[in-house]
């Protein structure tokens, strides 16, 4: 039996487009000119977060960095910040001493141990940022210690990264000097991004801080080596109780 011919409108052909989310744009190139190692050059790590950060493009905010990086590079990531956000104060945390000379208009260093809370807390309270990027250590302890510490200081819509989370899964390799934890971040992680995505209700049993910490999460976004997590503008109170003690 010869098949009924095609209506005229669906014999019309469409083009195949198709739009390009993560592209290659002035982030990245700003990371270029300035040799970091978060540029397409290396880690490619600034198409994500161009895409994550433009709404911050022309505010008048801080971004918080943990780890300002080797001496020799005199802070690319940071001057790199200072470019693509013209109105934001740009600031470094580092242990090394050397990495406060590399101030600049705009951009602050302050040194101190990001593993102990009453440092971060007192450098949050000075600067108050609303964009903060772990870029420390990479110690499993220390990512974990940063992001209990920080997040629930955030102001509502701000976003906390965490770089390098590959280390998670470097115990038994190459690297295994970061598993100081019984618990990576990668494993505390995904805790509580399975704890987000089931509302609390059929997920992983929490901690009363973790449960918290995900009734302030709007969204969790997951690149390469790399863990994005946005304020929620209010907490969940229907969330807020489930954990244990």
């Amino acid at each position: 039996m010869q098949a009924a011919p095609l209506p005229a409108a669906a014999e019309e052909s469409h083009p195949a487009e198709v739009a390009e989310l993560l592209p290659r744009g002035e982030l990245d190139q700003l990371a270029i000119e300035a040799e970091t190692d978060k540029s397409s050059k290396r880690h490619d790590y600034m198409r994500f977060y161009e895409h994550l950060l433009t709404p911050y493009k022309e505010k008048s905010f801080s971004m918080l960095e943990l780890g300002v990086g080797l001496p020799s590079r005199r802070a690319p990531s940071l001057r790199t910040w200072k470019a693509f956000f013209p109105k934001a104060r740009i600031v470094g945390v580092d242990i090394k001493g050397i990495s406060k000379t590399f101030e600049e208009d705009r951009i602050h260093i302050e040194i101190g141990d990001a593993s102990k809370p009453k440092f971060l807390k007192r450098v949050f309270r000075s600067y108050q940022p609303s964009v903060i990027l772990d870029d420390a250590s990479h110690f499993w302890s220390h990512q974990i210690i940063g992001f209990q510490t920080l997040f629930p200081m955030l102001p509502p819509g701000g976003v906390y990264i965490v770089e390098d989370v590959h280390t998670s899964f470097l115990a038994q390799e190459e690297g295994s000097q970061y598993a100081d934890h019984e618990e990576s971040f990668w494993s505390y992680f995904s805790r509580l991004q399975a704890a987000l995505v089931c509302s609390q209700r059929h997920g992983p049993e929490l901690s009363k801080q973790e449960n918290r910490l995900v009734s302030w999460i709007d969204s969790i976004s997951i690149s390469r080596r790399t863990v994005a997590v946005v304020k929620r503008q209010k907490i969940r109170r229907r969330e807020v109780g489930r954990g244990e003690g």
